[in-house]
């Protein structure tokens, strides 16, 4: 027996009647949970083109097409201009995101949000599985066919490189081979401390081992190294930089994180993001190998603390907009053409950046190895989207297969393009699926050298292009 308001209760009909109202809650909270969904049909079933012709609007998203609900549908609007999309992981979604989707499949999510995106905050800086795209209003007529992203198509409107160039890295891409990447990758996984393999950010000392090791790679290929160091998430932290100074104004970075997950275990990170890194360090040893004299400044950089919200990204792109910790002197341009705080352009969106996250594990899904170019629309990015997927068939005899998000989230690049930096993520066709991301199993052997190999020649040229090569 237990007391109650000084009432006596049987304990045994008590922990009924509490089991009875923890069920009522959970299922109230289930309802909450599970909104009320749109209305919706197979893309390909008899009623879907009826639909589009007949509703007030409709939306193709992966294989239904969902429609203005029913007026009986009293807690749904009727205006499409109530609904919000946006891209991420399923499993990153907050129980207020879950009480407003009403459809999407696997990354897509449709929200409804009738009194506009202020009615909910959603996560924007974690990393790739904990972080969404912006919401955008949903149109009649929208087409996402599948959760798979489409194809990429050359936008025409970029002109293609000169034949002098197309030569220059044919010649230099030769360099870029999978026994260089390999190498690179190899010794870059096996970095830690006290006897654990690990680049976590929490781990002081393993990412000093990994801040040496990046910083005599770039000083053997002859590139000015440098440390940019500042202090994020309660940690002392510094950002490893390759500078290669350009005749013009105006900066390309191509940037990888080196830091890995668990946190607190056994992390040796091959594919987040030990292939990233490896990819980034054989695009600098071709540059330098090739000696390479570009029109903008290049910075090639590992990038710190990315995993616990883009940290490191955040501290560099700050430094190249003119704000923030300032990336050391020596690592900076001569003072004749900068600005202000030693700004690389007095126009943001001269300055750019291609980064690489995730590039070394092939889905068994799909029939065609695939990349994937992330980025938002926008003609700088169109621009090195496109340069990309020339390369990819000028450098690789059997080229991979490109498709596009235009919502982008949950990596470096968001610091860059949240600046109005172009920049583009070049990330697995299907890095959603990979089963040991964030595990002590993410481990060399889930990398496929050749795969990252073709994607490190894409990303080089792709940079050769964007910087320029002075004249």
């Amino acid at each position: 027996h237990i007391w109650l308001n000084s009432i006596v209760l049987p304990l045994r009909p008590l922990a009924v009647f509490m089991a009875a109202l923890l069920l009522a809650l959970a299922a109230s909270a289930l309802a909450v949970v599970r909104a009320v969904q749109l209305p919706s049909v197979r893309s390909g079933s008899t009623h879907a083109e009826r639909v589009r012709n007949e509703a007030k609007w409709s939306v193709h998203l992966g294989d239904r097409v969902y429609f203005t609900p029913p007026v009986s549908m009293l807690e749904l609007s009727q205006e499409s201009s109530s609904y919000y999309y946006t891209m991420g992981s399923e499993e990153a979604l907050t129980s207020e995101m879950k009480a407003h989707r009403v459809g999407g499949e696997g990354r897509m999510h449709i929200l409804h949000l009738p009194k506009g995106p202020s009615m909910l905050q959603i996560p924007r800086s974690g990393d790739r599985r904990a972080a969404f795209s912006s919401l955008v209003q949903l149109q009649h007529g929208a087409v996402q066919t599948s959760p798979v992203f489409p194809v990429y198509v050359h936008s025409q409107s970029t002109q293609d490189a000169s034949d002098e160039v197309r030569a220059l890295e044919a010649e230099a891409a030769k360099s870029i081979t999978s026994e260089v990447y390999r190498d690179f990758l190899s010794r870059f996984v096996a970095i830690g401390a006290k006897g654990m393999t690990t680049r976590s950010y929490s781990n002081a000392e393993a990412s000093k081992v990994a801040e040496d090791f990046l910083l005599s790679e770039f000083t053997k290929m002859g590139l000015t190294a440098c440390l940019q160091e500042f202090t994020g998430g309660g940690n002392k932290l510094a950002n490893v930089v390759g500078y290669l100074p350009g005749a013009g104004t105006g900066s390309l970075t191509v940037g990888a994180h080196y830091d890995s997950r668990p946190f607190d275990a056994k992390a040796p990170g091959a594919e987040d993001n030990g292939s990233g890194v490896a990819a980034m360090l054989s695009v600098a040893h071709a540059f330098t190998s090739a000696k390479v004299k570009p029109q903008k400044t290049v910075y090639f950089v590992a990038f710190a603390a990315e995993e616990p919200g883009l940290i490191g990204s955040e501290a560099f792109a700050s430094a190249v907009e003119g704000s923030g910790s300032a990336i050391p002197t020596k690592c900076q341009p001569s003072a004749s053409f900068l600005q202000g705080r030693r700004k690389l352009s007095t126009r943001v969106d001269e300055n750019t950046a291609i980064i690489l996250d995730e590039v070394g594990w092939v889905t068994p899904k799909f029939k065609n190895q695939t990349i994937n170019f992330e980025a938002t629309d926008l003609p700088g990015t169109i621009s090195m989207m496109d340069q990309m997927l020339s390369v990819n068939t000028l450098l690789n005899a059997k080229p991979l297969e490109v498709v596009h998000n235009n919502a982008p989230f949950g990596s470096d690049h968001m610091s860059f393009l949240n600046r109005g930096m172009p920049a583009v993520l070049v990330i697995n066709g299907d890095d959603d699926a990979y089963p040991n991301y964030h595990k002590s199993t993410d481990t060399i052997e889930n990398v496929n050298m050749d795969y990252a190999t073709k994607v490190t020649k894409i990303v080089f040229g792709g940079a050769i292009r964007t910087a320029g090569i002075q004249a």
